[in-house]
């Protein structure tokens, strides 16, 4: 048996080995301890109502434990803790992937296979949120299964699904369906192009319908100092009306040397449930930015974003690098009777001391239409590592 250490996390890796000997007599084993935090704060204006928010939290702080049984199988346990909130399971799989075959089984709690930054580790995505569609048509984890193939320029994966394992409320249960493919038409040392597309169905419990809403861009704008000002921080929502809905999704990636541009679109159809009238929704970004000192890189197995590549790290030598972004986001929740319009401007700023280290600086200007406020500005920033 094989065990990897990283950061301070001897105990837990002492524990995990020890459960997992017998397992190790038998056929090699691999174990792989690590984690990251990161720490948000946000100063932000927000406008009709008016008032100043100023606030923080530990947005991620997260532990894993992830490898290898035999050449065929692989795992990942992860669990996350944020300000407020208790530990949480994020990942927790086992999959299956047989040599010489092209294909691997997934079973346990993942994400859906749906989206070019949804599939992102947060470490790696752009801005410090992801685009608001995202989080308003409920792209999450739950327990599934899912069959996928690859090759060194595509990627297909099919999943079935029922709840997310950390839901208390049994009214939020319900079932999914979801698929993505992604394609590299072009994959060079210097430029790679790649395209996909994402589908879900997903319904909910018969005793509570879905809604759709979103927060002004900064997730630390859901604390308590908004609290009166916003509903949970959302600055735009439907309200519950929906028993099922389909999510459509395409997105494109450029990386070319040190500049990189990307975006999504996503079209939601929700069945309003009883009678309620059902609602045709949108929602997508568009981005594009420069890195010095390193370049943007490419997860061929996973079809997404995967660490930044930093040239000179600061402590050996060099600065790290530096990441400059511009993005335009937009959500559109208004259509049969339904309200809420959501444009974001968000410009951004990361420094990479080292490739698992990063300081974020982003600037947004939202304007809501037919929202619980007119507009909020501000400044949120991030300190993240990993270990």
């Amino acid at each position: 048996m094989t065990v990897f250490l990283k950061g301070g996390a001897a105990v837990s890796a002492l524990a995990i080995s020890l459960a997992f000997t017998p397992i190790a007599a038998a056929q090699d084993a691999t174990i792989q301890i690590g984690g990251r935090l990161m720490l948000d704060y946000a100063i932000a204006d927000i406008q009709n109502p008016d008032v100043d928010v100023t606030a923080s939290e530990v947005r991620r702080a997260r532990l894993f434990a992830k490898g290898k049984y035999g050449n065929a199988i692989s795992y990942k346990f992860e669990f996350n803790h944020t300000t407020g909130g208790d530990f949480e399971v994020t990942d927790g799989f086992v999959q299956f992937a047989p040599e010489n075959q092209n294909f691997k089984v997934k079973v346990g709690h993942f994400k859906t296979h749906n989206s070019l930054e949804e599939e992102a580790s947060s470490r790696f995505i752009s801005t410090i949120e992801r685009g608001a569609f995202t989080d308003a048509f409920g792209l999450d984890r739950r327990i599934g299964v899912s069959v996928g193939t690859g090759g060194d320029n595509y990627t297909l994966n099919v999943g079935v699904y029922g709840e997310n394992i950390n839901n208390d409320d049994p009214k939020m249960d319900g079932k999914a369906i979801a698929a993505r493919a992604t394609y590299l038409p072009i994959k060079t040392d210097e430029t790679l192009l790649h395209l996909g597309a994402s589908w879900r169905y997903r319904d909910a419990n018969s005793a509570s319908d879905l809604r759709y809403r979103q927060r002004p861009y900064a997730h630390v704008l859901s604390s308590e100092n908004s609290e009166g000002v916003l509903s949970s921080g959302r600055i735009i929502n439907t309200g519950n009306f929906a028993d099922s809905d389909n999510f459509y999704g395409a997105e494109g990636l450029v990386i070319h040397n040190n500049l990189w541009a990307a975006g999504e679109y996503a079209i939601l159809d929700a069945k309003g449930s009883g009678t309620n009238p059902n609602g045709s929704f949108g929602g997508g970004y568009i981005e594009g930015g420069i890195v010095l000192g390193g370049r943007k890189t490419y997860k061929a197995s996973g079809g997404t974003f995967n660490r930044m590549k930093v040239d000179n790290p600061f402590g050996s030598g060099g600065m790290g690098a530096l990441a400059l972004v511009a993005r335009y986001d937009t959500i559109d929740l208004e259509d049969n009777g339904y309200t809420g319009k959501l444009d974001t401007v968000i410009l951004g700023a990361d420094w990479w001391p080292t490739k698992q280290t990063r300081l974020r600086i982003n600037y947004f200007d939202a304007d809501a239409t037919n929202g619980a406020a007119e507009s909020a500005k501000g400044v949120t920033a991030r300190v993240g590592f990993d270990f």
